[in-house]
């Protein structure tokens, strides 16, 4: 790993840290004379390993960035405070603290047990494009988090986007979330990538009601959530029972701030005890354009098929959720979509077939691109239209992993270079952090390249007006808890084209 990649990485996540200390430090050298002699020798403080930044990493606030629905103007913010005050970020330009902003943030709350937890939402805006802004946290009484974090807006009419996909990193304790977070930045060491945001797929943590697993979670996602926003949907293990107390003030609520412009619903009265309301889906289900591309976040959980421990579905509210995304990709006018969800229509273990019935043929008539998911903790690709896989003719040669074009006439498409038309791609990311399975179980879906080993992928997706490049990087480990992998290799590569 070069030291100047290192050095990079730790002025990166100093720098969205203005006033930490020094915590995190790179490379000085400084000239030193001995006593009763004229020499001067050099003396060098020596590069810090991914470990040592990541061992760095701090967020006793709580604090993360996430999308807003106008991301190129606004930036949410989300926090805690230690009780219930009045919840304060302030925020201004760059080199200009007497143009200072105050925003009072909306208060929020889930319990632990016995615990009551104080969670905190803001938005910051309307953002001048392409600007940097420094913003804190704090609370009425005074008591302020003395850290001035950096966020840059990004410019006005952005020609591509790129974000880093996170499948499932649910760990349960700290070295996971060590692991997940030095497995990031192994993957940024090695390329040239820059992120515009980090993109979940649900299942951030293992037991939603742990909160010291959501401690952690954020504790390592700030090797990037202070300085580039979080898209996130929900997972089943944010989930819970929908006849529980809990499901009106979830965790993943607390612990969020995402956008709320997605479906009402009517009642939930199909399923006995639900206590469920029309707002549910504020944050999980949602739209948003960030340069050529519109986003959509769909909460699967809707569509619970009696799989996996999952019985809660409710027909009629299922329906809206549909007609929702139905009209909401009518309505986009980018020149790409891209759809994110937990689980997924087409995957090696635990696909869903409802979601398969009810979504497919939706995101064919409206000419969804890319479908990214996770749940199933096995990387796969496959391209489908209406309910068939499609031949390829030809692809890369892949060192892992198992490839299956379906057919060998060379006038197919490339199954690493194809046009949009050829039909709807789904990729299921893996796991971006420790857990796998290690059952047999099989959906008996047809996929086209499957990598069913212990490692985690996390793939780094670029967006222009006329390609989607996907570069899914695997780390090597010689141990699935090991936090610092062996080495970073690429696992495939493929294009998607108007």
């Amino acid at each position: 790993m070069k030291k100047s990649l290192l050095a990079a990485i730790a002025l990166l996540i100093a720098a969205t840290c203005v006033g930490c200390g020094g915590r995190v430090t790179t490379a000085t050298t400084a000239a030193t004379t001995t006593p009763g002699t004229s020499a001067t020798a050099e003396t060098t403080t020596a590069e810090p390993t991914l470990l040592q930044i990541v061992s760095a990493l701090d967020n006793p606030y709580n604090v993360a960035l996430f999308v807003n629905e106008d991301p190129l103007r606004y930036v949410n913010v989300n926090f805690e405070l230690s009780g219930p005050d009045e919840g304060i970020v302030e925020w201004h330009p760059e080199g200009d603290s007497g143009n200072q902003s105050t925003v009072a943030a909306t208060q929020k709350t889930a319990s632990f047990g016995v615990k009551t937890v104080y969670g905190y939402a803001a938005t910051i805006g309307p953002l001048e494009p392409g600007t940097p802004y420094l913003y804190r946290v704090r609370n009425a009484s005074g008591d302020k988090s003395d850290i001035w974090r950096r966020y840059v807006a990004p410019i006005e009419h952005p020609d591509s986007v790129t974000f880093a996909v996170f499948a499932d990193p649910q760990e349960r304790d700290q070295l996971g979330y060590m692991a997940f977070a030095h497995g990031y930045l192994s993957v940024m060491a090695e390329t040239d990538a820059v992120i515009d945001f980090g993109l979940f797929v649900g299942d951030l943590v293992n037991d939603y009601d742990i909160r010291g697993q959501w401690n952690y979670f954020l504790r390592y996602s700030a090797a990037f959530c202070f300085a580039k926003p979080i898209a996130a949907t929900i997972g089943n293990h944010e989930h819970g029972a929908v006849s529980s107390d809990h499901i009106s003030a979830l965790e993943y609520d607390l612990y969020t701030n995402l956008p709320k412009n997605g479906p009402t619903y009517g009642p939930f009265d199909e399923l006995a005890g639900d206590l469920r309301d029309s707002d549910f889906d504020d944050g999980k289900t949602y739209s948003f354009d960030y340069g050529p591309a519109h986003f959509v976040a769909i909460d699967t959980e809707m569509f619970c098929d009696g799989e996996t421990d999952c019985e809660t579905f409710d027909a009629d509210n299922a329906g809206l959720l549909v007609d929702w995304i139905a009209a909401d990709l009518a309505a986009a006018d980018a020149e790409w979509t891209i759809v994110f969800l937990h689980r997924g229509p087409y995957s090696l273990s635990y696909d869903s077939d409802r979601v398969r019935q009810m979504l497919t043929p939706v995101f064919d008539a409206y000419g969804v691109d890319l479908v990214l998911s996770g749940h199933d903790h096995k990387y796969s690709r496959s391209v489908y239209l209406v309910g068939v896989p499609i031949a390829f003719g030809r692809a890369d040669v892949y060192a892992r992993g198992t490839l299956s074009l379906i057919g060998d006439d060379p006038d197919d498409p490339d199954f690493n270079d194809y046009p949009a038309s050829t039909g709807v791609t789904y990729l299921v990311g893996n796991t971006a952090g420790t857990k796998f399975y290690t059952d047999s179980k099989s959906s008996d879906v047809v996929v086209h390249y499957e990598f069913d080993d212990d490692s985690p992928v996390i793939p780094i997706v670029t967006v222009t007006e006329d390609a989607i490049t996907v570069v899914s990087y695997v780390l090597l480990k010689n141990s699935v808890v090991d936090i610092v992998p062996a080495g970073v290799d690429v696992l495939e590569t493929f294009r998607i084209t108007k």
